[in-house]
């Protein structure tokens, strides 16, 4: 019996590690050419703890399995940096060099038509005068003439702005908005086709150096509350509404997935003509361990990857362990802090991190 009992762990075992090598190998596949192994790269952070679990199960048996979850483990070390980071390195002082940047989705304010919580635009400009950064980032920023008004926007005291609208009507409006309090020498949009998403740059004079700023709002799910009931209660009145919701949850995920890659393209495109160094924030709406983060990310660094602690997860709503929004940079600079307050005025938690200029003084 308990030969038999090895024998079903040890095939969990390696289908285990199987499929978290199938994560790893996701990075480097094109969502519009195969998308389906997206899904392995997506469910990371249980893969990696099915083997966890596993190599501790064969450990305490005294048996060899113990070896093919450490290996698989091992293999995906540096995604594992990406997830997690342990608790020390940085010590988060601040000096006179020091750039400070926050990138927020604040989600509409809160102001759309259909929220039903009390707005937020009050709280959220409360919190960045607290934090006080040198650049802000905002995605889903938004405007309207009864509630929060463009000239309200730009009143933030010692900051320059750039708001890109995607979307502008009368009395509202929706897009991007940068924020600094550097000089901004320069800024323009790139346009994304058939989509409610952007991305805006803003080339700011940080000392003598320019540096460009990308503030990016790449593809969402645009799930809907019955997708959502789904995904939370798994509750139905038909036998074949199950699968009717899952074909239209992995249509929506096809959709998003591979129109976040023609996005990423274009923007990664235009960084690597970019006379300056940069640096790229905001919502990706993807993982860590992806195709589209790492053709981000490219020769850039993670601010999290750098200065983090722990699980850096950004997105609160549904899927707690994913961290969706980011602060990448050139290697100009280097980051000495990051931190995600836990502020319930979004979807979204901000993303702080300090950066210092590699030709500063420590």
């Amino acid at each position: 019996m308990r030969r038999f009992i090895d024998r079903i762990f040890l095939l969990l075992t390696l289908l285990s590690a199987i499929l978290l090598l199938l994560a790893y190998l996701s990075i480097y596949v094109k969502p519009t050419l195969f998308w389906v192994i997206s899904l392995f790269g997506l469910a990371y952070p249980v893969l990696l703890l099915l083997n966890l679990a596993l190599f501790v199960f064969w450990v305490l048996r005294w048996k060899w399995g113990f070896v093919i979850p450490l290996i698989a483990i091992l293999l995906g070390i540096n995604h594992f940096s990406c997830f997690f980071r342990f608790p020390f390195g940085k010590d988060g002082l601040e000096g006179k060099d020091d750039v400070k940047i926050l990138t927020y989705n604040v989600n509409l304010f809160q102001l759309s038509a259909w929220e039903k919580n009390p707005p937020t635009h009050k709280q959220i400009f409360d919190f960045i005068r607290k934090e006080s950064p040198d650049i802000i980032c905002l995605q889903e920023f938004y405007v309207v003439d009864d509630k929060f008004t463009e000239k309200q926007a730009k009143s933030l005291r010692n900051y320059q702005v750039h708001i890109g609208y995607l979307v502008k009507r009368n009395n509202s409006g929706y897009g991007l908005a940068t924020y600094s309090r550097f000089p901004i020498v320069n800024q323009g949009v790139i346009k994304f086709e058939n989509t409610a998403n952007s991305c805006i740059y803003t080339d700011l004079l940080i000392d003598e150096d320019t540096v460009r700023v990308y503030n990016n709002h790449l593809q969402s799910l645009r799930l809907n509350e019955r997708n959502i009931n789904f995904l939370l209660s798994q509750e139905f009145r038909r036998e074949n509404q199950a699968m009717d919701e899952i074909r239209d949850l992995s249509f929506r995920y096809r959709d998003a997935l591979q129109k976040r890659a023609l996005q990423v393209e274009r923007v990664t495109e235009h960084i690597m003509n970019s006379p300056y160094p940069v640096i790229v924030c905001g919502d990706f709406n993807d993982s860590p361990i992806s195709y589209n983060y790492w053709q981000m990310r490219y020769n850039l660094s993670d601010a999290f990857v750098e200065a983090g602690q722990g699980v850096g997860h950004t997105y609160k709503k549904y899927f707690p362990s994913f961290r969706i929004d980011y602060i990448l940079y050139n290697p100009m600079f280097r980051a000495t802090s990051y931190h995600s307050p836990r502020i319930n005025y979004s979807d979204h938690y901000p993303v702080v991190a300090t950066l210092k200029k590699n030709n500063s003084d420590i």
